[in-house]
């Protein structure tokens, strides 16, 4: 019930849409002395109806073609900028500006242009294609109206370009809208009108929840009441889809018996489309045609003694009509190996290496496919004892080595030789030594830790590394005794207490055995430091606060105290600039104490 009563509705709208711009002028082109800059995209918003107000802009979305990723819907790096000398034109550079994009020249992209301001997308218009032939180049719109091929509820001003641009290239993209109407002027590159319809019926759409744009027209005009004015028959919204196509009801019936659309009417809803019925003219509408995978014909098999050949045919898959034909020559076929043969054998010996020649014939044929020389090495030695040759000792730091050598008891000749070692000589240890570079001293009240090393006197090796540990020296005696630092209006103060003065813990008694933390030393202040307007927190509002102070603005309360941060004595920009440096993470209120002390 929903989509009839929507349906109703719909075509309410479209009459309502098309009498609110029947009536305004077709936007004029940029005056006479504009000079466009070759880089940049420009919209007049003159003829679009809409009021462009001191906070109005024009925003450029910019998406399709073969950009990977795109700017999303109300980013604001889509938002043009007014057009110098020119009160209605807005502009924008998307590949040296903000957007960053990459056109490749001859590609199709979409552009809309919505009317903006401050955050808000409101107004737009219909999708317009684009190329860098249109870089330097303004658009504009008439105030017609175009249907959203998404949403049939919504509409959309139709944009063009200026007539220096190729309208049949860079035009109001042509598609076929939800609820079954052509819409727009210019076909997408590779794209026909026929593959139009055709895609109707077999594209599977996100937008309309997997189904295809005929499943989704159909349920919203021919499963509707039929007293709707927005019914139609599949009939009638199929002739009407072919009549804005400029098809004939051949090109339908061709559609419509092809496998591809065949299967996905028959998981959909029912198609009583008749031939005889149509009120579309007969015959073929040319087209461009579309190239299938290429066919073998007269195909002469290849053998090992002759080559063969076929021809490689290419057909449109739209009206079957042959596109090419090409004579694929194929080399003779390999030999049929037959098993190798051994031919010109030559022993070996353990003097002298042998060989023979691995020869494969076809088995078809009887031709020399290959012949391999093998090589046979020399018979392996007798080998004999092995023997001790280039002996030398081993130190505490140089390996000795010697070698291991057999011979062949036949021939004599040697056979192999292994480097072996000898075990290194022991070190001898001298006394240990503490390394300064390890440990760590005492505490007054952590123990500490030295390591002694014991190395060879010899050759100097490490030869152990041992730990000894330090006694914690105690806190310094006496303890540093700190007198009280009163707090100032907005300066907390501190108790006074004893120190360490080599630790720097602090205490309440000068025996060291009561201890203090920083936290119980602080004697907090009156007010907070920065808290202009009193709220007892330091935040932006205490920055706003002070500002309108000093420029003699209302405020409901000031605390000139706390506003006083760098503690001067007179509230001024200084304190403005310290508080915002400090909410910032710049830097402290200790920090700037520190660089700059009172005079006590």
């Amino acid at each position: 019930m929903f989509k009839k009563v929507l349906s109703m509705l719909l075509a309410v709208m479209l009459i309502a849409s098309v009498m609110t711009v029947g009536f305004v002028s077709v936007s004029a082109a940029p005056t006479a002395g504009f000079t466009p800059d070759p880089n940049k995209l420009y919209f007049d918003v003159q003829g679009t109806g809409w009021t462009m107000g001191d906070k109005n802009k024009v925003a450029f979305h910019i998406f399709g073609g073969d950009l990977e990723k795109t700017l999303a819907w109300g980013a604001s790096k889509s938002i043009g900028a007014a057009t110098t000398g020119e009160s209605t034109v807005f502009e924008i550079d998307p590949v040296g500006g903000k957007q960053g994009y990459t056109l490749t020249p001859g590609v199709q992209y979409k552009i809309i242009f919505v009317r903006t301001e401050g955050k808000n997308w409101g107004d737009q218009t219909y999708d317009l294609f684009f190329n860098t032939d249109c870089l330097g180049h303004y658009a504009y719109s008439d105030g017609t109206m175009t249907e959203n091929p998404v949403d049939s509820s919504k509409m959309a001003l139709t944009a063009y370009w200026d007539d220096s641009i190729d309208a049949a290239v860079c035009g109001p993209v042509r598609g076929i809208t939800s609820i079954g109407n052509v819409v727009g002027t210019c076909l997408e590159s590779g794209k026909t009108d026929y593959d139009l319809l055709k895609d109707f019926f077999t594209e599977e759409k996100t937008d309309f929840q997997g189904k295809t744009c005929y499943q989704n027209a159909h349920g919203y005009v021919c499963e509707i009441s039929e007293t709707s004015p927005n019914y139609k028959t599949e009939q009638k919204m199929i002739d009407d889809i072919g009549a804005g196509l400029s098809l004939t009801k051949d090109d339908v019936k061709s559609i419509l018996e092809d496998e591809e659309v065949q299967a996905k009417l028959a998981d959909g809803p029912d198609c009583d489309w008749d031939y005889e019925k149509s009120t579309l003219p007969a015959g073929s509408t040319p087209h461009e045609h579309t190239p299938g995978e290429p066919t073998e014909e007269n195909v002469v098999p290849a053998t090992c003694q002759h080559a063969g050949s076929y021809d490689k045919v290419v057909y449109c898959t739209t009206c079957g009509e042959e596109l090419s034909r090409e004579e694929i020559v194929i080399g003779k076929l390999l030999h049929t190996p037959g098993e190798p043969v051994q031919e010109n054998f030559v022993p070996a010996t353990c003097q002298q290496a042998g060989g023979y020649d691995s020869v494969t014939y076809c088995t078809e044929c009887g031709e020399e496919i290959s012949r391999e020389h093998t090589d046979i090495g020399k018979l392996l030695h007798t080998p004999g004892e092995p023997v001790i040759e280039n002996d030398h000792a081993s130190t505490c730091t140089v390996q000795g080595a010697y070698d291991e050598v057999t011979y062949c008891t036949v021939c004599k000749g040697e056979i192999s030789r292994e480097t072996k070692y000898h075990d290194l000589a022991q070190h001898t240890p001298g006394e240990p030594v503490q390394d300064q570079m390890a440990g760590y001293p005492a505490t007054c009240t952590e123990n500490g830790l030295k390591v002694m090393v014991t190395r060879c006197t010899e050759c100097g090796t490490e030869l152990s590394r041992d730990d000894v540990p330090i006694s914690a020296k105690g806190h310094s005696d006496p303890l540093a005794y700190h007198e009280e630092v009163p707090a100032t209006a907005t300066v907390p103060g501190v108790k006074a207490h004893y120190e360490c003065t080599d630790c720097h813990a602090t205490f309440w008694d000068a025996a060291g055995q009561k201890p203090a933390t920083a936290e119980e030393l602080i004697i907090p202040a009156d007010l907070v430091r920065g808290d202009a307007n009193g709220d007892g927190v330091f935040d932006m509002l205490d920055v706003t606060t002070l500002q309108r102070y000093l420029v003699d603005l209302d405020v409901e309360k000031f605390v000139e105290a706390a506003a006083d941060v760098d503690l001067s004595g007179d509230v001024d920009a200084i304190d403005v600039t310290l508080m915002q440096r400090v909410l910032a993470q710049m830097t402290t209120f200790e920090k700037w104490d520190e660089k700059h002390p009172k005079a006590s």
